[in-house]
């Protein structure tokens, strides 16, 4: 991204000049679910890849504000990665680097298990410092109360606790007996609600953050608010809305409806594309609530411009479930791009350059200190932190860790798949195979190894994982029971076998 003009520096101190109320901003955080690299229309046209997507609203956001090319997350699963986020930690480092298992199997008693409590998660800080605070959608991050939404940091919840449910509720809450979270009854604040009738999971949750909003810019003594919103579309089950169903097909649907893209199943793609439409449909209503918060004879002006919007996915598409990661190799749960690099846009009128791209690396750990710095929050000094505040850095089109390594594993039955990147170059090894490196900046589909050519920076960097593996807890969970036997059976973490260099 080129420098910023003066003038838009001028525009951003002038916005941060203009006292406490107009210097904290709102905070909009959107996150999808399994949502493909190439599944959103701005990156598709970025990489020049063909795509039976529509999303006009999402892309129109992006256009207006800034994307970012290297966007990545800490994990390629959801559940990790959720961690990461809301922590700013790797979740490795208190052992969070598995899936939570389905509540309703109660394997081990591990639903009584979440994201330890000795970690403040930024919700927490931004609340803390004054911030009505939402979380609405998926949450992951543990069912009971000492990691329930409403007890680390969020005033106000809407949605599920698992990993994921059924997209038309009202038919599943008839369900009994419940056998898996997909099932479970949303909730609000610790209270079940029965869904009305033919209701759209999507549309749910985007009415909710659109309430939540203007219930809070329109109050008397209105404070600044940050909105998680957490969407589980388009991760599985692949259930479309009829009505996107009907308007999307085949109107838009191309000569070649699979694009030189293995989809397996084009009845799944077609449903994949519906459920990213419900997304872009509830963009656009989270931007006219925004412009124009009156709603029901509430008196609000627009707070679009005191409002930052991110939009990203907790992880890469998955590939047999109809996502698309083109150009990047591979997809969910791979520490290769597919897996761990996402779509990512920022938008914040007059401060968030518009029509720019930002093609730095951005770890999904820098939210933490990123947003308590915007929201002039403390963080407690005694917190760890794996990420770092880049806003400069980002506004003024700079790299903020040209220098650091950065580190992706996942265990990987009885083995581990990894990722260290330093500058442009990216090692990778999946179980014990030999490593390989790539130019992840100019090589984003890892097509071509250059390991012959850097075998100095294969060494370093293969040092720089063993060091950070000593830091490593192992998993407090695991996802399955066969997971759980695997990991005794193989005696794993094998760290110092993973970061050898045979």
């Amino acid at each position: 991204m080129k420098p910023l003009l003066p003038i838009l520096l001028l525009l951003v101190s002038s916005a941060f000049a203009t006292g406490a109320e107009k210097s904290r901003p709102n905070i909009v955080l959107v996150l999808c679910d399994d949502l493909g690299y190439a599944d959103v229309g701005y990156n598709a046209k970025l990489f020049g890849v063909e795509t039976d997507v529509f999303t006009p609203n999402i892309d129109a956001l992006a256009g207006e504000g800034t994307i970012f090319k290297q966007a990545y997350v800490a994990h390629p699963f959801c559940g990790p990665s959720r961690m990461a986020l809301m922590s700013g930690r790797m979740p490795h480092a208190y052992g969070g680097q598995k899936n939570l298992p389905d509540e309703a199997k109660n394997l081990r008693d591990y639903n009584t298990k979440g994201i330890p409590v000795s970690e403040m998660l930024f919700s927490r800080v931004l609340q803390d410092s004054g911030y009505a605070t939402a979380c609405i959608g998926k949450w992951h991050l543990g069912h009971s109360e000492p990691f329930h939404p409403n007890v680390r940091g969020f005033d106000h919840f809407f949605g599920f606790l698992g990993g994921g449910h059924q997209y038309f509720p009202s038919v599943t809450d008839k369900v009994e007996p419940k056998i898996n979270d997909y099932q479970y009854f949303l909730e609000r604040n610790g209270e079940d609600i029965l869904s009305p009738e033919g209701a759209y999971l999507t549309d749910m949750l985007t009415d909710e953050a659109v309430d939540f909003i203007a219930r809070t810019a329109t109050a008397k003594e209105s404070e600044p608010f940050f909105v998680f919103l957490s969407y589980n579309a388009p991760h599985s089950p692949l259930q479309g809305k009829t009505e996107d169903l009907q308007f999307l097909y085949p109107i838009h649907e191309p000569e070649n409806p699979r694009n030189g893209v293995d989809y397996r199943d084009y009845e799944k793609r077609q449903n994949y594309v519906a459920m990213v439409y419900s997304v872009d449909r509830g963009m656009k209503k989270l931007r006219e609530v925004l412009e124009d918060p009156n709603r029901d004879g509430n008196e609000g002006d627009s707070i679009s411009e005191n409002t930052l919007i991110v939009f990203l996915s907790d992880n890469g598409g998955k590939i047999l479930q109809a996502g698309n990661n083109a150009p990047l190799k591979d997809d969910k749960g791979s520490t290769c791009e597919g897996g761990i690099r996402v779509p990512m846009f920022a938008y914040w009128p007059g401060v968030v350059p518009s029509g720019q791209v930002y093609d730095h690396p951005f770890l999904a750990l820098d939210f933490y200190p990123t947003f308590a710095a915007l929201a002039e929050a403390k963080i407690p000094e005694d917190k760890q932190l794996d990420g770092r505040n880049v806003w400069p850095a980002f506004l003024e089109g700079r790299n903020p860790r040209s220098d650091e390594t950065m580190f992706w594993l996942r265990h990987h039955g009885g083995g581990n798949e990894v990722a260290i990147r330093r500058g442009n170059l990216k090692a990778y090894r999946k179980q014990f195979s030999r490593w390989k490196i790539y130019d992840v900046a100019g090589d984003p589909g890892e097509t071509r190894d250059l390991a012959r050519e850097h075998p100095a920076m294969i060494e370093s960097l293969v040092a720089d994982g063993l060091e950070w593996s000593r830091t490593l807890e192992e998993p407090q969970w695991h996802d399955t029971e066969a997971g759980a036997k695997s990991w005794e059976e193989n005696e794993m973490p094998k760290y110092p076998k993973t970061f050898g260099l045979r």
